[in-house]
């Protein structure tokens, strides 16, 4: 009982404390009222974002436009005009540059070689175009190599008028060849073993520009030529050719005609009057074309009529070509068939072979022709084609060697003989100062009348290159190869089959341009000295060198 009682004194005595405690803290000034510090590290927490699922549509102000209306009263207003003259403004002197495309070229080489060239025409005008040129080019080579003399002269003008251009060219060409009988030794002959022939060509035509208003544009052309070697064979050539095209339109075409009249006249030693006869040509090749983003088509044919003394006979060999861009404007993949008839003449005869003398006239025929292949660009300055074909050809033209009488005679390949033809090329430039491309084709023949496809090469190589150092120095090299071929010698009208070897030919060039008025050059031919044949017995010469000096004006 007692310890109770004390419990409950001492429970009073203790509240009455804090009581009284309590009461001294609100009336003491120092101390602060309802604050609490607590010393705690503070660590924010934020909620998570809550997206809202309404799109912000702001209101559109409208405006209206105002409505104006006013009136304006007619007046009649004179004025009175005063016309006079004012001086042209000046804009300065901006002349054309002078231009100079007139030349005159000397040079001399070893074999007595002497050069000269000229050069003489018009610069910029609207109504007219005219110029002249003259070559002489010569060399007299020794006992184991034909002397030649080449002799061009050269004119042409050219007639502007309102909707095309009418012109006309002249041409003359002396060419001067020696025969010789056996490799490397001048045969002796019982006649003048110097052969000469002449050439005059003139061809007038009519061009219009452009297109009318049909899309179509054409053009016609009258040529004639006179080819002879005096006192042996002469040639008259006519050919009116005439073209009309549409470049338009939905269906795209081109039609070419031609008529040709060939005159030939050989002299014979024992005849009283040369042998004459003549040979008449017509020819119409239509074809149309068709093109697309991702490819191109063309077809058509070319027919020929062929007339002589024998009587006449017609052609007509159908033809198509299409192709499929692999890789727009880089890569086109293309095949086709063709087939034609090419005449063979004295003048493209004796250009190919001048030391054919023995010569015989027959058209080469291409039955049919199927080829194949790709072309496009590599890159933005490399271009190549790669291209196959199988052709059957009637009449194939090769040469033969008459050893008696140390000339060439023409030898056609009868029957339908058969050409493979594959040939490859790549072209690629480094910028302005750099260009190089080469060639190469490889041939196949298979005859029946023939053993070798003589004088005919079976493979054949073309490089060139040239290189520009600083407008200065003008560089240029050239290789020519050609693989394995045979020839063929008659005599006592026995023949034998004579295997050439293959060859090169590397020449190279440098020209230097000391300004715009003169410039010297050096050409160095057969740098190998490579004394090959052609031809069977007419080797070419071996090393030369032509230099000389360019003045332009």
């Amino acid at each position: 009982m007692l310890n109770q009682t004390f419990h409950k004194v001492s429970f009073v005595a203790i509240l009455s404390f804090l009581s009284t405690l309590a009461f001294a803290q609100q009336n003491d000034s120092l101390l602060r009222d309802n604050v609490i510090d607590v010393v705690k590290t503070f660590q924010p927490i934020l909620s998570e974002a809550i997206r809202i699922p309404v799109q912000p549509n702001p209101e559109k102000p409208e405006i209206k436009k105002p409505d104006f209306n006013y009136t304006i009263q007619d007046q009649n207003l004179k004025v009175n005009t005063t016309i006079y003259t004012i001086k042209p403004l000046s804009v300065g002197t901006m002349l054309l540059p002078k231009l100079k495309n007139n030349y005159v070229k000397f040079g001399a080489g070893n074999y007595n070689m002497p050069l000269a060239e000229v050069y003489i025409g018009s610069v910029r005008n609207k109504q007219y175009q005219a110029g002249f040129f003259a070559k002489h080019h010569s060399a007299n080579g020794n006992d184991a190599f034909s002397n030649f003399s080449n002799n061009t002269a050269y004119a042409f003008g050219k007639k502007f008028i309102k909707k095309g251009v009418i012109g006309a060219d002249v041409y003359y060409h002396r060419n001067a060849v020696f025969l010789y009988g056996e490799p490397n030794d001048k045969r002796q002959l019982n006649y003048e073993p110097k052969l000469v022939y002449n050439i005059y060509d003139l061809k007038t035509y009519y061009q219009n520009f452009g297109s009318d208003s049909n899309n179509l544009s054409y053009s016609a052309a009258l040529n004639y030529y006179h080819f002879n070697n005096p006192g042996t064979i002469s040639e008259n050539d006519v050919q009116l050719k005439a073209r009309v095209s549409k470049t338009g339109g939905e269906l795209p075409f081109e039609v070419d005609a031609s008529l040709r009249i060939n005159n030939n006249a050989i002299n014979q030693p024992l005849a009283a009057e040369a042998l004459t006869f003549k040979r008449v040509f017509f020819d119409l090749n239509p074809q149309i074309f068709m093109s697309g983003e991702s490819f191109y088509l063309k077809g058509g044919m070319n027919a020929s009529i062929f007339s002589d003394s024998t009587g006449a006979k017609a052609y007509i060999f159908p033809k198509a070509e299409g192709g499929f861009h692999l890789i727009p404007k880089k890569i086109t993949v293309l095949a086709g068939f063709r087939g034609n008839l090419q005449p063979n003449t004295y003048r493209s005869i004796v250009a190919e072979n001048p030391f054919a003398t023995q010569i015989s006239l027959f058209n080469t025929i291409n039955r049919f022709e199927i080829y194949g292949g790709f072309k496009g660009e590599i890159g933005p300055q490399t271009a190549f084609h790669l291209l196959s074909s199988s052709a059957k050809i009637e009449n194939m033209l090769f040469y033969a060697h008459d050893s008696l009488n140390a000339n060439q005679i023409t030898a056609f390949e009868a029957t339908k003989s058969r050409l493979i033809t594959l040939k490859a090329g790549i072209t690629h430039q480094w910028g302005e100062k750099w260009r190089t491309g080469l060639q190469i084709g490889v041939y196949n023949y298979e005859l029946d009348s023939f053993k070798h496809a003589y004088t005919r090469p079976n493979f054949e190589l073309k490089f060139n290159t040239n290189y520009n150092i600083g407008d200065k120095f003008l560089l240029k090299l050239d290789i020519f190869h050609w693989g394995e071929r045979y020839g063929s010698s008659i005599a006592n009208l026995a023949q034998t089959d004579v295997k050439m070897p293959a060859f090169t030919d590397v020449n190279f060039g440098i020209d230097y341009r000391y300004n715009k008025n003169f410039s010297a050059f050096l050409q160095l031919n057969n740098l190998t000295n490579n004394r090959y044949q052609r031809f069977f017995a007419y080797p070419v010469y071996g090393f030369n060198l032509l230099g000389g000096f360019t003045f332009t004006f």
